[in-house]
């Protein structure tokens, strides 16, 4: 019995110790460990299941290695979605017009506080169970180009121009992802990549646009974000580019992104991509071919939980799919939510602290209240009519569709305190001192439209079945319109995936009497009825269609509204609509409700006119830029009443305003102005705020004046950058209070940089903002130009009477052009011509000055290159002779390393320096590579059979570099020492120098045989291996004559 007693006790001993061995083996658990080697640990517990469920937007935990879920892909375009409220900011078109980086950069700062603060609050997400949910990932910002005022989603960019876009989609990603030098704050996820522009065919959209345009144009806000935000993440976008599906673009998913601008993150699609390759785009017969192609292309991470899972795992099984492709996409998305801390305790992470109190707190209402008031644009003040004096004012009509309410656009969360309309900003500015007359909106429209707002007036009970027969307990919530088309719309935790069914009740109450035609769009089935009595009964499926009904409805009474759905599977669409009556001319005004006396016994009429998410969103194009016909009519029936009227827009692209701009006294651009705007806007109106925001968009008087909405080649007339014509509001534009005057313009040309300076004057009696605008045109060539490119920018704050001095530094690493015969950028020397305004058409100081692009010139080598044993490296190493010798318009820089090795096992490989790593970083325009001579000490010698295929490695990390720079190899020099364990010539001409040789000729590169340069002048080598000053310049002379006699090929 003891005997079994010791064995039990020394079994049990045994399994104790095997498992603190495992324990201690759990590399990936250990904080202190390179970041790398536990991402390489996890990966070798993990089994392919258990990768390919890391690459899905809803990702299971995984329990045996204490892995929690993750719910990738919440929205924070303007402020934090979901779950619960938060801070509310102006939506991103309005940010743009702030053109302030900085409080950009403050607003993103913000929100990511507040979402590591939800995230605290909820155990480190261990409470948040709802899908899209979880607070660490967020599919923002948005940077495509609003290339065309039609597209739908215009309002969740930075506007036309890819230079404000881009310093703008910076800043808000560095706001977000934080400062921590360890830790990343939130991963933020540019969007949608690229070219995405279109919504009303979104799913198959395939634009031909020349690699000229896309690299000019349409893709450098994505590349600002990633080579400057560092962006952890970003999202490709549904449609097709030149015929490839952006979400398996090899091109663009590692040629342009991972090659040519060093991305790092990882790839996720869009919602649904990967399946949109079988069933939209059609470009693969079934979903492991679309796994296969995505995966390989660089997409690691599918939203949508379909194509990266079973088929996935099915094209592994059927080898499409090789381990190092998954290992590859899930190491990347391993990074990620390890750079985000979620496999380290949180002790030493700064954003485990952050309190739930900072959400929706004072300090950032107040931020929201000021980025209001930065973004909005006066567009018209005609006899100073701005601002008005609360003293003298006697009454104010507030009229309008926007009015009462606070518009958002879209993706846009709750916020913690009632947000401020612009009624009620005016009420709490003027108090009792004014009379303020509100009239509801009431329309006159005579076409379709979404039924919703007044018409809901208690909106409508919302009750979401998981099954299409109305069946069990239903997920119930209160909606304001019937308007279910998930596909084309923000997705949505709260539904239930199809099958579903839907059913909406609640009380409609109509502006009008008369006979209404409703219209219910439905797929697969749908009912509707009034007060019990079924009106449209098309239940059975169905693929897409409307189906109508005319009832006679009397205008402020209440009838009981009960509409029903189901979806069975793949589309789905609700979406009740009605046709107002009609009413005759003659009374129209009165038709508008309370609008019309209001306007007749006030002072002064502030309409809050404009658009929302019923007109332009995710999956809704504009089919015009016209402000809506009955706004327009209404309107036009006030001014003919009373023509003292304020017009304050609340939209989220441009309008073509052209009778309003002829007519109307003044014009507010307020955007969509987040939870306080209607305190900005009471602000702007009364002067308590001057206006100083500027237009991210053109405004065009028709569309007349555009090519087709599906034209993406911009030099057609798109943009400041090539539109000719005549517009409304140009790009930059935007009124103050005050004025400002520009003088003493002064441009100087320097290394990196071009120096702009300028006076700036505040000339008038009000303090206020002005953004000053740097424009400039490229020396002319024969190809269609830019007519102006904005290159630079600030927001300066000016008291009466103050004069500043202005300096904007341009960089000269985006003054360029891509040359399509040189597939690259190309950096022009010449003459600039510098342009400094308050708008892209109103310049004020304009210079021609001549500049110096230089040609970027990187020697690569060892210590001969360094200039090892010459008196001053400095100046005597070959590459700052060959600086002198070629000149000012060449820039030379010595990337050397003593005792380096071109193989990669040798006993110093050149590739593990930072040197190396700086080189490519530079994206030269030529490279020197000398190396080889201490890949011939005896040491390196039994891997010279590797040497060429280094050597050709190395040549092919520079020519994959964007600047494509032309590659010249260096044989080594003669060596004079003798002892064969050294650097040895024997070694060096027998083995180093073919190997070179060879590995030139395969990779069609230039070479210079160095090696007879020396090897008359042992003089010039004390030491028999390294050139004094006088040899070192024989080498820079021999590269000198080879460059000038050889022209690059």
């Amino acid at each position: 019995m003891k005997t079994l007693k010791k064995i039990v006790f020394t079994g049990l001993l045994a399994l104790i110790a095997c498992a603190g061995v495992a324990q201690a083996q759990e590399l990936y658990k250990d904080e202190k460990a390179p970041m790398h080697e536990r991402i390489m640990d996890l990966l070798s517990r993990l089994t392919v299941e258990e990768k390919i469920s890391l690459l899905r937007a809803t990702s299971p935990g995984i329990s045996r290695l204490d892995i929690p879920k993750y719910y990738h892909g919440n929205e924070a375009l303007h402020g934090v979605v979901r779950p619960g409220r938060f801070t509310v900011f102006p939506q991103a078109i309005g940010l743009a017009a702030t053109w302030n980086p900085e409080l950009q950069l403050q607003v993103a700062t913000v929100i990511s506080d507040e979402a590591r603060a939800r995230w605290n609050e909820l155990d480190q997400g261990r409470e948040q169970k709802s899908q899209f949910s979880d607070l660490l990932t967020f599919w923002s910002p948005t940077v495509n180009m609003a290339r065309d005022p039609r597209w739908g989603r215009t309002p969740e960019t930075y506007g036309e121009d890819p230079y404000l876009s881009g310093i703008m989609g910076t800043a808000f990603v560095k706001g977000l992802q934080g400062d921590d030098d360890r830790y990343l704050k939130i991963v933020s996820t540019p969007k949608h990549f690229a070219a995405n522009n279109e919504e009303h065919n979104r799913f198959v959209c395939n634009p031909q646009i020349s690699e000229k345009q896309l690299r000019e144009y349409y893709l450098p806000a994505f590349e600002a974000c990633v080579k400057d935000g560092k962006s952890a993440s970003i999202m490709s976008a549904y449609n097709a580019l030149n015929d490839v599906p952006c979400t398996l673009n090899a091109w663009l998913l590692t040629k342009v992104l991972r090659k040519d601008w060093g991305f790092k993150g990882y790839v996720v699609s869009d919602c649904g991509g990967p399946s949109l390759l079988v069933n939209a785009h059609k470009y693969v017969k079934t979903k492991e071919a679309a796994a296969a192609l995505s995966i390989k292309a660089g997409l690691d991470l599918e939203c949508g939980d379909d194509v990266y899972d079973q088929p996935l795992l099915s094209a592994y099984r059927q080898y499409m799919v090789t381990d190092a492709d998954i290992d590859s996409a899930a190491y990347r998305v391993l990074r990620a939510r390890m750079e985000l801390g979620l496999f380290d305790s949180g002790e030493q992470n700064p954003y485990t602290k952050i309190s739930p109190a900072v959400i929706g707190s004072a300090e950032h209402q107040e931020v929201a209240l000021n980025a209001a008031r930065e973004c909005i644009v006066l567009l018209k003040n005609q006899k100073k009519m701005l601002p008005l004096n609360a003293k003298k004012v006697k009454s104010i009509a507030v009229v309008g569709i926007n009015a009462g309410s606070s518009e958002f656009g879209d993706y846009s969360g709750l916020p913690v305190i009632a947000p401020i309309s612009v009624l009620q900003g005016i009420k709490d500015r003027v108090d009792d001192d004014v009379k303020v007359v509100y009239a509801p909106w009431k329309s006159a429209v005579d076409g379709m439209e979404l039924i919703q707002g007044a018409s809901f007036p208690e909106g409508l009970k919302a009750e979401y079945f998981d099954n299409t027969k109305l069946q069990g307990t239903p997920k119930v919530r209160k909606e304001e319109w019937i308007n279910f088309e998930p596909a084309n719309q923000a997705p949505d935790p709260f539904l239930p995936k199809s099958p579903l069914s839907v059913r909406w009740t609640g009380k409609l109450r109509p502006t009008v009497t008369g006979q209404y035609t409703l219209s219910f769009t439905s797929d697969d089935g749908c009912r509707l009825s009034i007060d019990g009595k079924m009106l449209i009964d098309a239940w059975p499926g169905h693929a897409v269609r409307t189906d109508t009904a005319t009832i006679y409805l009397e205008a402020g009474k209440d009838y009981q509204l009960k509409a029903e759905y189901y979806d069975n599977r793949d589309y789905a669409i609700a979406k009740l609509q009605w046709r107002v009556p009609q009413v005759g001319k003659m009374t129209r005004l009165d038709l508008y409700g309370e609008a019309g006396k209001a306007v007749r016994e006030c002072e002064t009429v502030v309409a809050v006119l404009g658009i929302n998410k019923s007109i332009e969103r995710e999956g809704q194009d504009r089919y015009d830029i016209q402000l809506p016909a009955d706004q327009q009519e209404f309107l036009q029936e006030i001014y003919k009443v009373n023509p003292n009227i304020v017009v304050v827009l609340v939209a989220g692209s441009s309008l073509a305003i052209n009778w309003m701009d002829e007519h109307i006294p003044a014009i507010v651009n307020a955007w969509y102005p987040g939870e306080s705007g209607g305190k900005a806007v009471a602000e702007v109106l009364f002067g308590d705020y001057n206006p100083g925001g500027r237009l991210p968009l053109t405004y065009y008087r028709s569309l007349d004046e555009l090519p087709p909405f599906d034209d993406y080649d911009i030099t057609k007339g798109r943009t400041y950058k090539y539109f000719k014509g005549d517009v409304l509001y140009p790009f930059g534009y935007g009124l103050s209070y005050t004025t400002f005057k520009y003088s003493n313009l002064q441009v100087a040309d320097g290394e990196e940089e071009i120096n702009v300076s300028f006076q700036l004057k505040n000339a008038g009696k009000y303090a206020g903002d002005e953004v000053a605008q740097v424009y400039v045109k490229l020396p002319e060539r024969d190809e269609v130009m830019p007519i102006k490119e904005l290159k630079g920018f600030e927001r300066v704050t000016l008291k009466s009477g103050e004069n500043k001095k202005v300096t904007l530094k341009l960089r000269k690493d985006l003054l360029r052009y891509w040359d399509e015969a040189k597939g690259k950028f190309v950096y022009p020397s010449g003459d600039y011509t510098i342009m400094v305004g308050a708008s892209s058409a109103d310049i004020r100081l304009q210079k021609v000055v001549s500049v110096l692009q230089k040609v970027k010139v990187v020697c690569v080598g060892a210590s001969i290159t360094a200039g090892a044993t010459t008196a001053n490296p400095a100046t005597d190493s070959y590459p700052a002779q060959l600086g002198r010798l070629l000149g000012n318009e060449y820039e030379v820089t010595n990337y050397g390393v003593s005792s380096c090795t071109m193989l990669r096992h040798g006993d110093f490989p050149y590739w593990k320096t930072k040197e190396y790593q700086k080189a490519l970083e530079s994206n030269p325009d030529v490279v020197f590579i000398d190396l080889g001579g201490n890949d011939s000490k005896a040491v390196n010698r039994p891997y010279m059979h590797e040497f060429e295929k280094d050597c050709r490695d190395m040549i092919d990390a520079f020519a994959q570099l964007p600047s494509k720079p032309r590659i010249v190899v260096l044989t080594p020099i003669v060596s004079f020492v003798k002892d064969s364990n050294g650097i040895y010539d024997e070694v060096i001409v027998k083995d180093v120098t073919p190997a070179t040789i060879s590995a030139v000729q395969k990779k069609n590169v230039e070479v210079i045989n160095m090696h007879p340069i020396l090897d008359k002048h042992p003089e010039l080598m004390k030491d028999g291996i390294h050139p004094d000053a006088e040899g070192s310049g024989m080498m820079a002379k021999a590269m000198y004559d080879y460059l000038m006699s050889h022209p690059e090929k």
